[in-house]
């Protein structure tokens, strides 16, 4: 047999030769299986090396190929919504790593014709288990807007001040014979029964100038002395500026005589135009007392202001004397003055 080796076995005796005859010779003979263990022994080993490094790469392949994050964000104007969205997703690739150890150990020991076999093989495997862990994770934010609306509201303070008693048309007219809530008689220029003197007339009144006056008779002549005398006399217009809110007058002295000062006066007011301001009914009564011209102020002079309450605005106003200092031939005036806005 091609398989068979020799073994020398020294004698006891080392100095002396001994010779072996063929009977002294044993045969050991090795498997043919122990050649094909070896070769699958070796093929197993590089299938477990080339396992253990799929079992590192795959998961890293895993992790970057299938990890995914989704975000949407969707926002409103007026009402605002935002929703946020993240899907996460891990993935662990199971790992199995595998180890097989095989160790051969052959022990021939020969006292004298003995022979032992010994295999030992040891296989250590390691499996780790695969585990896939998905996280979603929903944020849902909502905001609301709320809108505040602010209203301003602005006071405008009109100017109290001195009115000018500027007509429409210039027209201005007398009265005598006129008391409140009665209809008005029409005066005319002269010197008799119920006239004025051509040069003091109604427009005098109203012209801002106390150098100017108006002096008219009423019921009497200009030689007549009574107490009646230039009583219920007046005059009415239509202003040009229109509507106007009169709270406050006030008189102003002649030149000359103050028996002739006005004491009681009125003041009506109406929101018709034209001829209809003769009728009594036409008009309403804002003011009816004191001129301010109690204490002589002294001549071509102005009295105290006198208030009037009132809230209703007119566009025409009719003044009216009832009452005057003391006995004369007429009543005199250089101004009417109203005050309001």
């Amino acid at each position: 047999m091609n398989d068979i080796e020799e073994i020398y076995l020294p004698s006891h005796n080392q100095h002396q030769p001994v010779s072996i005859s063929n009977h002294d010779w044993v045969s050991v003979t090795h498997n043919r299986l122990t050649k094909r263990f070896k070769i699958w022994i070796g093929v197993c080993t590089v299938i477990g090396i080339a396992t253990f490094f799929a079992a590192l790469l795959v998961p890293i392949l895993l992790i970057n190929g299938k990890s995914t994050s989704f975000s949407t964000t969707t926002t409103t104007t007026q009402a605002t919504s935002i929703s946020t969205t993240t899907t996460s997703i891990t993935s662990t690739t199971s790992t199995a790593t595998s180890t097989t150890s095989t160790s051969t150990t052959t022990s021939a020991t020969s006292t004298s014709t003995t022979s032992t076999t010994s295999r030992t093989t040891s296989t250590t495997s390691t499996s780790t288990t695969s585990t896939s862990t998905t996280t979603y994770t929903t944020s849902t934010s909502t905001t609301s807007t709320s809108t505040t609306t602010s209203t301003t509201s602005t006071s405008t303070t009109a100017t109290i001040g001195q009115l000018p008693l500027v007509s429409i048309n210039g027209t201005i007219i007398g009265i005598y014979k006129t008391t409140v809530g009665t209809n008005s008689t029409t005066a005319t220029p002269g010197n008799y029964i119920g006239q004025y003197i051509p040069t003091e007339s109604p427009y005098n009144a109203c012209d801002n100038n106390t150098g100017t006056k108006y002096l008219s008779f009423g019921t009497c002549g200009e030689t007549t002395i009574d107490s009646i005398c230039g009583l219920n006399t007046g005059l009415y217009l239509e202003l040009q500026r229109g509507l106007s809110l009169i709270i406050g007058l006030q008189m102003c002295t002649g030149n000359d005589y103050p028996e002739r000062d006005p004491f009681i006066i009125s003041l009506e007011g109406s929101n018709l135009s034209g001829t209809v301001l003769n009728l009594g009914t036409s008009w309403t009564l804002i003011y009816n007392g004191p001129s301010g011209l109690q204490t002589d102020p002294g001549r071509s002079t102005c009295g105290r202001f006198q208030s009037i309450n009132n809230t209703i605005q007119y566009k025409s106003y009719r003044f009216l004397v009832s009452a005057k200092r003391s006995i004369s031939n007429s009543v005199q005036y250089s101004e009417v003055h109203l005050y309001g806005y």
